[in-house]
């Protein structure tokens, strides 16, 4: 049936070797190719692969010599001998790469290397035959074979382009066809897919096709509010699209999911469970806030327990949305859960939580309550913009408390452009701190280089040899003549009020005097007082709210609440005032009927007053916003005045 692969190699020489015989008469020539092409085109396969090869043999540059090498080419892969038809193929290539005949033997190697698997190697020929100069035929032959190669490769976003390039250059006859397999396969698109391929399409109907769908992949993905924006602009930029009746059904069915009974505020806390005293006294604040407010129309409160347990806060977040609620304050100990599931339902959640990365759960969520975060960044502002001191020191005990302070401590103290001298770690219920302290402040007792290092036990030690140092001598039991550095002006202890009142002391019976102690809320304690006495004395703490506030807004609160409930309102309750005073103004306005322009208002207010200080939240949905820092003073704790 056809020659042997061996020969197919020595014809292929053959022809080279021949390439500049010269040619006789084109009348013989003529008569030579026509006796093959005769045989071709009456099936006579085998007789006409005898004709052309003896043409070429007489005549291996001939005018005819292109569609020769094709014809053998072809009957070769014909006859099921695709490895000699490809030869003749590339020598054909090879020779004539300019010809059109060769583009034709392109696409057909293109065909063959499909059938056999190949894929890459066909996408890499049809590829660079786009950067020459083809016919309308081949070109658009290309973008066919290229829309399908990657279509079975599942490259959605490279089909899609070969195809739309092939649609723009079809007659309107044809179009129509063509139209519905670029939808078919837009319909495969993802939306990193469709953000690869938007710009490179034009055409406006197939760009309202790639809306539509990425804002179907939006439904999918229950981010109802961006699907509400991407459907009303296709809805104004594609008004005769047969998606048109479908877009403007899912429009209705988003806006009944996301819209909410105007004026409706829920509240989610523990008002059963070994968490109620937290939560009845925030609903407290959150009542009382309602019954203070001031607003046009009423706002109605819904209120639902979650009985500190996660189960039960995710049936009563749905409770919460079927009563139509806009927003929801809370809850306490079951935040996650209850968050995730106003993530899921699209419900704006004010969540009072330390739990970390309680607002990475989605863009409804949001956390308003004290955290380490904004613990430290207080605390350090405080030092470094107000005071102007940056050299700190910390001493911590090894225990989940104390490694986490001390972490964020020392990232906010660097991100702010102080310097950590030296931390010291010590043991969970130790009470003599003594090698602790002596490691403090002898930690730069030999000249270092360096910068903040972190150990394997989370300790750290910086040295730069430039800083002015304070050389105090030790008292008492230690040797009179050793002389010893505290070169640090602010000491940090995030440990308790009990620990604090200990090391207090013992930090004075070390000399270590003429530098600010610190500490995190848990200082804002009596015990610390009544533990340290007079060692306490100028010590400096963070917390949410004091009740001694300067403010006529924390007097005002106070007095009320304690009329109220006959009681002192704590930290919790002054977070959920403020809270509910936030979203009672939200909620007031006449305009706010949709979920998602709540979440968007709530992240775009600016600082709004209350008795915990001025809050705005970030686009994460973490609040914003300066703890109040206290100082010792005799037997109170006095509120710290800042610009």
């Amino acid at each position: 049936m056809y020659f042997g692969h061996i020969w197919v190699l020595c014809f292929v020489l053959l022809l080279s070797a021949c390439a500049y015989a010269p040619r006789p008469s084109e009348d013989a020539e003529d008569i030579a190719f026509q006796e093959g092409e005769s045989l071709f085109q009456q099936g006579a396969t085998d007789q006409a692969l005898a004709s052309f090869s003896r043409y070429l043999g007489r005549y291996p540059r001939g005018r005819h010599a292109p569609v020769a090498l094709r014809r053998i080419g072809d009957i070769y892969r014909s006859q099921g001998a695709n490895e000699a038809a490809q030869a003749f193929y590339h020598n054909l290539i090879a020779q004539y790469p300019q010809n059109p005949v060769s583009d034709q033997a392109r696409l057909t190697l293109i065909d063959l290397y499909i059938e056999e698997g190949r894929s890459p190697e066909a996408v890499d020929i049809a590829v660079e035959m786009l950067e020459g100069d083809l016919s309308k035929e081949v070109r658009q032959t290309l973008y066919r074979r290229l829309a399908q190669l990657y279509r079975v490769s599942e490259d959605a976003p490279h089909s899609v382009l070969y195809a739309y390039l092939l649609y723009k250059e079809l007659p309107a006859s044809e179009k129509q066809q063509w139209e519905t397999q670029l939808e078919e396969a837009i319909g495969r698109l993802d939306g990193p897919a469709i953000e690869m391929v938007w710009e490179r399409i034009d055409d406006p109907r197939i760009r309202g096709s790639l809306m539509y769908r990425y804002a179907m992949i939006q439904v999918s993905l229950a981010n109802y509010d961006d699907a509400l924006d991407l459907l009303t602009a296709f809805q104004q930029a594609s008004p005769d699209h047969p998606r048109l009746p479908e877009a403007l059904s899912r429009i209705q069915s988003i806006i009944d999911i996301l819209s909410f009974t105007p004026h409706t505020l829920g509240c989610l806390l523990p008002l059963s469970g070994s968490h109620q005293a937290y939560g009845q006294r925030a609903l407290n604040a959150v009542e009382m806030a309602l019954n203070l407010a001031q607003t046009p129309v009423p706002i109605k409160l819904v209120v639902e327990d979650t009985a500190s347990d996660d189960t039960q806060a995710v049936l009563a977040v749905r409770k919460l949305a079927e009563a139509g609620v806009g927003a929801i304050i809370g809850p306490i100990v079951t935040a996650p859960a209850a968050a995730r599931e106003a993530q899921r339902l699209n419900i704006p959640i004010v969540t009072f939580t330390q739990k970390p990365d309680i607002t990475t759960i989605g863009d409804y969520v949001f956390r308003h309550f004290i955290t380490p975060q904004n613990q430290v960044k207080t605390l350090v502002a405080y030092f470094i913009s107000d005071l102007g001191l940056r050299r700190f020191a910390a001493m911590y005990p090894d225990d989940t408390y104390g490694r986490t302070f001390m972490a964020l401590f020392r990232d906010e103290v660097t991100l702010q452009g102080g310097i950590l001298v030296a931390a010291e770690t010590y043991a969970p219920g130790l009470t003599d701190f003594s090698n602790a302290i002596k490691k403090l402040v002898n930690s730069r007792s030999q000249k270092l280089q360096g910068r903040v290092e972190r150990d394997a036990a989370d300790a750290y030690l910086a040295q730069d040899p430039e800083l002015g140092q304070t050389m105090l001598v030790q008292r008492g039991s230690v040797n009179d003549s050793k002389v010893i550095e505290v070169d640090f002006d602010v000491l940090f202890i995030p440990d308790s009020p009990n620990a604090a009142g200990m090391i207090l002391p013992q930090l004075v019976y070390h000399d270590v005097t003429g530098i600010y102690t610190v500490g995190t809320n848990l200082w804002h304690s009596r015990q610390l007082i009544d533990t340290a006495h007079q060692y306490s004395q100028n010590a400096i703490m963070v917390d949410g709210f004091y009740t001694n506030g300067q403010s006529d807004a924390v007097r005002n609160f106070v007095d009320t609440y304690r009329m109220i409930f006959n009681t002192e309102p704590e930290l919790m309750a002054a977070f959920a005032f403020d809270t509910a005073n936030i979203l009672i103004d939200l909620l007031a306005q006449p305009q706010m009927q949709m979920r998602h322009h709540l979440r968007n208002q709530l992240k775009q207010m600016p600082q709004a007053e209350g008795v915990t200080g001025a809050t705005a939240f970030a686009p994460d949905g973490e609040a914003i916003k300066r703890l109040t820092l206290l100082q010792i003073k005799g037997d109170r704790f006095i509120e710290i005045s800042r610009p």
